[in-house]
């Protein structure tokens, strides 16, 4: 199981920020089944993304996935770097 939250904002910061990664098994309140859920969630104070693990993807799917948002987020953070170097 993985379960993590991190906060993106200072402590002295009025506004919420987070981000959620989840990989685990969970148990359907009404039906008393256990499955797996995974997921990445985002979120500030007006917003929340979570992209999660559908049944149309498997393992090696949602990596891909994970792969992908975490190079977007790197080509960005190195944008935002470079800019603020001028």
């Amino acid at each position: 199981m993985y379960n993590k939250r991190t906060w993106l904002n200072k402590d002295t910061c009025d506004s919420t920020g987070s981000v959620v990664a989840f990989d685990g098994k969970v148990t359907n309140i009404d039906t008393k089944t256990e499955y797996t859920q995974r997921f990445l969630e985002i979120a500030d104070c007006r917003s929340k993304v979570r992209l999660h693990q559908t049944c149309d993807d498997g393992d090696i799917d949602f990596l891909e996935k994970m792969q992908l948002l975490e190079k977007e987020i790197h080509q960005f953070v190195e944008y935002l770097s470079s800019k603020n170097k001028k």
